[in-house]
């Protein structure tokens, strides 16, 4: 097979991985900065906050500085900072100070406190806002924000059911920042008061060893196992995303290790590029943190975030079946063994305290501090200082002390990209969805899903699943989910599916961006690692990741996946999704204890779908023709 260049499987990088200026001079400032803005979400998590607007006008000030000296507009700037980046920063914090000084009078009277050059202003910073969401996540979603800006003053131009009166300049000015329905609304809120906080933990645990000793610990786990490599990109991938949040992310991570691993010792570069990643979408759904997304989901429900996880772990479960009976398959089928002993890591490495301190404890005291009933605030904040004690702590020398310090700093100046990735998404976010209730299409496009969809669940998941991967193709997940909470959440509920049912399958369906073709960043990120073209990486990618897409579909048809329900209840369905899920793995693959011959495969398939359909009777039917194909490959084989 031929490979096609990696330039080609990669060219759309730009728009998912730009390239930062944060070296030089810019150094510096950037620490500077970010300790400035660390410093302020942590003093004010633990002390208490400002007013809600002052509150989030310093801390996204802060977020768009950064953002504005670290992304350059274009590649060809990476290398200095042009004027009009030092004019929108001087903008902002004149603006910042302008809101932060007049903030009580607004409160008191706003009509006689917002003059027009105000209005002018913060439109000037909604604009920055958006511009900087674009230099850190691409283009997609800032477009979709200025067509709502001008769906919002021009509706009613527009003939039809999404026509509306239109709103004036100035109406949207003071929706969009002077109120708390915009930019400063609770997504923004959410960022400010904890993401922003597990941003930190992230940095901190990246930037001192301990994703390093999780790809050991995958290694050891999984390496001397048929498909070792394969296995290794998923639990090393699991255990990274987790903290990551983010698909991209975890491919440019892990990928730059496990891909080449797999070709050397025998996947094609489509499949290896392909493996690597459906296993890095799998950290977003995976808890306890599953990135950003669990606590705006938190805060959109309004229950603690340690309901989510819970709700979160069958189907999790689930897609970590699926991938690795997919890959495991896949590997006996092609002969691939294990990783050669001389490259697997030495075990003693996982022993030695200090790398195994700095890898548990976090997790200790972060979920033990939630399960005790702390603030989630507070539990970061004291996870992050675990790990930086830890690691300052188990130096042994005056030079390791040395070194483990300057790691700290690198994972502040690591910290301030991160920020201005979530930090300046979310705040576009806000303003994006303060638009949608502003003029109301959430609610016409809940009418016009419903209307098609005649009631029914099944139409309304398909239509909804359909509409969301339209509109989230190539967004960031967190985008695409908070997109979809204006859009399809409602129809949902509206069918019969709970507040949480609904929410994790818009937030399920929106992880399938960064995986689904046309437009699928994780998959080209994948490719121009493997060197393999995108499209059959993509083709592949489906394929392993069939799971991911039935997920949203199976615990939305049954709630038992969710924990709802008794506990015989959720343990019976949760054996018999595990054997669909098995089975349906196989006949993708086309190997269960044997290869299978057309026909087996589409019969096993058939099986498999039958045993996750939710009429019982249609279970049974399927677990008695799944067994009797096992039973007649097995004498076969």
């Amino acid at each position: 097979m031929s490979a096609a260049p990696a330039g080609e499987a990669s060219a759309a990088l730009p728009e998912v991985a730009p390239l930062g200026r944060t070296g030089g001079w810019r150094r510096p400032l950037l620490l500077a900065l970010t300790a400035g803005l660390v410093a302020f979400l942590c003093v004010t998590a633990v002390f208490g906050q400002l007013p809600n607007m002052q509150q989030r006008n310093i801390a996204v000030t802060l977020v768009l500085l950064i953002g504005l000296i670290s992304f350059p507009a274009h590649a060809g700037e990476r290398d200095r900072v042009p004027w009009y980046d030092w004019a929108m920063a001087l903008v902002l914090i004149v603006a910042a100070v302008n809101l932060h000084l007049k903030f009580w009078d607004i409160m008191m009277d706003p009509m006689a406190a917002i003059a027009t050059r105000d209005l002018v202003l913060g439109l000037v910073v909604a604009a920055i806002t958006v511009e900087v969401s674009r230099r850190a996540v691409g283009s997609s979603f800032a477009v979709l924000v200025l067509l709502a800006v001008l769906y919002t003053l021009y509706g009613n131009l527009i003939p039809g059911r999404f026509a509306h009166t239109g709103l004036t300049w100035q109406f949207l000015a003071e929706n969009v920042y002077f109120s708390t329905s915009g930019l400063w609304g609770p997504l923004t809120d959410s960022f400010v008061s904890l993401i922003s906080l597990f941003v930190i933990f992230g940095a901190l645990m990246m930037n001192t060893g301990v994703g390093s000793a999780m790809m050991d610990a995958a290694k050891l786990a999984a390496g001397r196992y048929t498909g070792g490599a394969a296995k290794i990109a998923v639990l090393s991938s699991a255990m990274v995303g987790t903290i990551t949040g983010s698909s991209v992310t975890n491919v440019a991570m892990t990928g730059q290790f496990t891909i080449p691993l797999m070709k050397r010792l025998g996947y094609k570069p489509s499949v290896a590029g392909a493996i690597e990643a459906t296993a890095s979408s799998g950290g977003q759904i995976t808890p306890p943190l599953m990135g950003a997304g669990l606590f705006l989901m938190a805060d959109f429900l309004n229950v603690g975030v340690t309901d989510i996880m819970l709700a979160a772990l069958i189907p999790a479960f689930l897609f970590y079946v699926g991938v690795l009976a997919s890959v495991h398959f896949d590997s006996a089928k092609d002969g691939v063994g294990g990783v050669p002993a001389d490259e697997m890591p030495d075990p003693a490495r996982l022993r030695d305290p200090r790398v195994v301190i700095p890898l548990l404890l976090p997790f200790v005291v972060l979920i033990g501090m939630i399960a005790q009933g702390w603030p989630v605030s507070w539990a970061v904040l004291a996870a992050s200082a675990a790990i930086a004690l830890s690691h300052l702590l188990t130096a042994r020398s005056l030079d390791d002390l040395a070194n483990n310090t300057r790691e700290l700093v690198n994972a502040l100046i690591e910290t301030g990209p991160g920020l201005v990735t979530l930090g300046a998404l979310i705040a576009a976010a806000s303003v994006l969805v303060g638009l949608i209730d502003l003029t109301g299409v959430g609610v016409k496009f809940t009418e016009v899903i419903l209307g098609l969809s005649d009631g029914s669940l099944i139409v309304t998941l398909l239509l909804s699943a359909a509409v969301m991967l339209l509109l989230g193709m190539g967004m960031p997940t967190t985008a695409a989910y908070v997109l979809s909470t204006a859009v399809i959440v409602v129809a949902l509920q509206r069918v019969g599916l709970s507040p949480l049912q609904a929410h994790l399958f818009a937030f399920y369906v929106a992880t399938l961006s960064a995986l689904t073709p046309p437009v699928c960043a994780a998959v080209f990120v994948a490719a121009g690692i493997a060197g393999a073209p995108w499209p059959e990486t993509a083709y592949h990618t489906v394929r392993l990741a069939i799971i991911k897409y039935l997920l949203p579909f199976l615990f939305a048809l049954h709630p038992a996946l969710l924990m709802e329900g008794s506990a015989a209840m959720v343990l019976v369905t949760l054996i018999v999704a595990v054997i669909g899920t098995v089975l349906m793995s196989a006949s993708l693959s086309g190997y269960l204890v044997a290869p299978m011959s057309p026909l087996a495969r589409m019969a096993l398939f058939v099986a498999a779908a039958l045993i996750l359909a939710p009429e019982p009777i249609s279970s049974v039917v399927g677990l008695a023709l799944g067994g009797a194909l096992v039973w007649l490959l097995r004498r076969r084989a």
